[in-house]
């Protein structure tokens, strides 16, 4: 089956929209030390990614046949980097507000999601897990910012030495960026 050159629009507006909601809530993660009052914030957009990555995942399931395949060479290291680092985004989507989940549950509170639900508790009250979980919720983030970084690095490198520019594939509005390409006189 040939594939299409660019992502469905459900993919593109998830992607899109995950990657504002985990740059974001990455920001405010990182300020909570000078600014507690952020944390109800932090919290309820974790749970919104944690919901938002749950579908992307279900709606990448259900469309998988329709996505376009990678510019990759198959069997080549960057094609192994490239799923690597997607399952691991993926991955940590789902992880990090879990363990987030996990945090607060054990330090005695419950995950509200902007006043409009709470979820329900997981672990009981102990300061130890509660300082447990933070710690991997922590590392976690940062493995995450990490490959956000690595993500758009590729896609950078594939625009500028490639001359392949896969943002169009993925963006949900027309995109007409072109790598300058040297000519050699």
């Amino acid at each position: 089956m040939r594939h299409a050159p660019r992502y469905p629009l459900s993919i593109s507006l998830l992607h899109w929209l995950l990657a504002v909601a985990l740059v974001g809530n990455l920001a405010i993660g990182w300020l909570l030390d000078d600014h507690e009052e952020l944390i109800a914030l932090h919290k309820s957009i974790g749970i919104a990614i944690l919901g938002l990555a749950s579908i992307r995942i279900a709606n990448r399931l259900r469309l998988r046949r329709s996505l376009p395949t990678s510019i990759n060479a198959p069997r080549s290291l960057s094609y192994f980097t490239e799923k690597a680092v997607h399952h691991l985004l993926l991955v940590l989507m789902l992880t990090i507000p879990i363990l987030g989940w996990l945090k607060t549950n054990a330090a005695g509170h419950v995950a509200n999601c902007f006043g409009v639900f709470s979820l329900p508790t997981l672990v009981q009250k102990s300061r130890a897990l509660s300082q447990w979980f933070g710690e991997l919720h922590a590392l976690a983030a940062y493995g995450l910012a990490a490959l956000v970084g690595l993500h758009v690095l590729g896609a950078v490198a594939h625009w500028l030495m490639k001359s392949e520019n896969v943002l169009p594939r993925i963006s949900p509005l027309p995109v007409r960026l072109r790598p300058k390409v040297s000519t050699r006189d």
